[in-house]
């Protein structure tokens, strides 16, 4: 971190009145002290500039299409997206209480707030209760369902649990332009519980995929192929866009990256919002 950066870390850390928020895309936006992710965008200027603006494009696939953006955490993507996109909704699923009360503030500050709505439960494969590990010292950008140990220590919690099919009816089946996971391993159960909406709507999907987390699941690299096929979509890594289509491919992509596109196999369609 360059010093222009750790003096913004610690402004926003520490200075009365300002502790605890920062602007974003003209937001102010709300952390838990000591959030890596606030510390991330002190860093990298823009939190993961290349995937955003992907999500941006894919957002305005679809007139007035919604985006799932599942592991929200403090917005950090959502913020960009919705900025890029006029048109488009985001439903952020944030299901840690600390962390999702934070967004709940930003949210409701925020110009977005009439295309924002925050659901604060976990996605899987069915709806009930779940444990819940949440990391502590700020390192939230590692909860999860199970303890992956990337934090170095988590407290367990009961939390809601809801999926995407779910919620998606809920909202009355609406056009769904893209979805982000980053859930920390639980991606594949993310996307059992989304098989009507991606059968109906094939929206594309920018996931995460890292092998300290698939570890904690007993998941393997391959699996995302499998389930891929099984979905009729296409995998490419990302930022380049690489096409993925053996196992030998993605456990190379694997070194390089955590962050992958899935597309349909017919193509993407649907028609632009401007």
């Amino acid at each position: 971190m360059n010093p222009r950066s750790r003096l913004k870390y610690w402004f926003h850390q520490n200075f009365p009145g300002w502790a605890g928020r920062f602007r974003y895309f003209g937001v102010n936006v709300y952390f838990p002290k000591g959030s890596v992710i606030f510390k991330m965008i002190c860093e990298q200027g823009v939190y993961e500039r290349d995937n955003v603006r992907l999500l941006a494009t894919l957002a305005g696939r679809k007139r007035d299409g919604v985006v799932f953006d599942v592991g929200a955490n403090i917005g950090s993507m959502a913020i960009p997206v919705l900025d890029a996109q006029p048109a488009c909704r985001v439903i952020s699923f944030e299901p840690s209480p600390q962390t999702s009360g934070c967004l709940q503030r930003t949210i409701e500050g925020s110009r977005f707030r009439d295309r924002w709505q925050l659901v604060p439960k976990a996605v899987g494969e069915s709806e009930g209760i779940c444990s819940f590990f949440a990391a502590g010292s700020g390192m939230d950008a590692y909860n999860g369902f199970l303890n992956t140990q990337r934090s170095g220590g988590a407290q367990k919690l009961e939390v809601s649990v809801t999926t995407l099919d779910a919620h998606w009816e809920h909202l009355g089946r609406p056009p769904v332009s893209v979805i982000k996971i980053d859930v920390e391993g639980a991606e594949w159960q993310v996307l059992n519980g989304a098989t009507q909406v991606l059968s109906a709507e094939r929206p594309a999907i920018v996931l995460e995929w890292n092998v300290l987390n698939l570890r904690a699941y007993d998941q393997k690299p391959g699996d995302l192929l499998d389930q891929a096929r099984q979905l009729s979509y296409r995998v490419f890594s990302l930022p380049y866009l690489f096409p993925v289509e053996t196992l030998e491919n993605l456990e190379v992509q694997m070194l390089q990256t955590e962050s992958f596109l899935l597309i349909p196999e017919t193509g993407l369609s649907g028609g632009a919002t401007n």
